[in-house]
């Protein structure tokens, strides 16, 4: 069974019968927090050892097993199992092919589409599979807002425009800068730009924005010089790249805007989420440089080059780093 974001939830709650939950995707901070939320959730606690078994990926030769065991004094048992990929596929089949009732949850990076566990997970009967996500720019924003105001604080447009901007990565790092807000403003606060920047650091995010704004304006030096403080702050190649997609996704729909008559200026009003102002200068002159075809060519050269960042092999930065100065000499020319 394929559960999308909205039903995840609401199955996590209440697996049923369910035998097997892959739970998988970059989003690895949501993925363990799933998998120990629903692990606690059956065997009613995480420190239980007649009732929960916690394996690694080189132990999933165990799982057939571990999958008819009866749990010691009642109850279902839960086998949590680490970092699988289709390597262990086998070892699952066998698990599922017994009369066990024990819920096995298995945890797993990014599969794609092909992988014969993600495949094994959507398809059987007695199995489920939860992509997590890492929160995309658009996303980014409303889910901050709801945590805030579950905790009865509020959040002005722009400083959320800001933090929106600034909360790249995984859910878990959201949830963080989430809570330090709440801690910071106090019950009934309204959090401001002076807040954003007080409480939140850029962990790279603001000369990642810099090196791509300046990569996209055809300035190859600036581009350069910021990378090189965006990594040195922390910033994964990964990250910068995807900052990039989303930067040139908006760039393409600017474009077209222009193309049918919009001048500049509304056509960067028209984007969402909205472009935070110190940048909106920098966007401007980027979208004087570039028109849609060039613009796919540019997305198509990000997503290989992201590609290549997971190689085996690969260094990551080298390969951000010519990406953006690649870009950067075809904006000037």
């Amino acid at each position: 069974m394929k559960l999308d974001a909205r039903q995840a939830d609401r199955f996590l709650a209440n697996p049923g019968a369910t035998r097997l939950v892959l739970i998988y995707g970059p989003d690895t901070s949501l993925v363990t927090d799933r998998a120990r939320a629903l692990a606690r959730r059956i065997a009613g606690s995480l420190d239980d050892p007649f009732r929960l078994a916690e394996l690694d990926a080189e132990q999933a030769d165990r799982l057939p097993e571990e999958a008819t065991a009866q749990a010691f004094g009642g109850g279902r048992k839960v086998i949590l199992i680490r970092d699988v990929g289709d390597k262990q596929a086998p070892s699952f089949e066998a698990a599922l092919a017994t009369r066990g009732d024990a819920l096995v949850i298995a945890t797993g990076g990014d599969l794609n589409g092909r992988s014969k566990l993600r495949t094994l997970a959507e398809k059987h009967s007695d199995a489920a599979a939860i992509a997590c996500y890492i929160p995309d720019a658009a996303a980014r924003g409303p889910m901050l807002e709801a945590a805030l105001r579950a905790a009865g604080v509020g959040i002005a447009r722009d400083a959320l425009t800001l933090a929106a901007g600034r909360l790249g990565g995984e859910s878990g790092a959201l949830a963080d800068a989430a809570e330090r807000l709440i801690l910071y403003a106090g019950p009934g606060g309204t959090i401001t730009i002076a807040d954003i920047d007080a409480v939140l650091d850029d962990q790279g995010t603001a000369s990642m924005h810099d090196a791509i704004d300046a990569a996209l304006a055809g300035n190859p030096r600036a581009a350069d010089h910021a990378i090189s403080l965006a990594i040195d702050e922390g910033a994964a190649a990964v990250a910068i790249l995807r900052v990039l997609l989303t930067e040139l996704s908006g760039l393409r729909l600017m474009a077209e805007a222009i193309a049918h008559g919009a001048n500049p200026r509304d056509a960067l009003a028209a984007r969402r989420p909205p472009v935070f102002f110190r940048r909106q200068g920098a966007v401007i002159k980027a979208a004087g440089s570039w028109r849609e075809p060039a613009i796919i060519a540019a997305i198509d050269r990000a997503l290989r080059a992201e590609a290549d960042c997971k190689r085996t092999g690969s260094v990551p930065e080298a390969i951000a780093r010519q990406t953006l100065l690649g870009l950067a000499q075809r904006a000037r020319g």
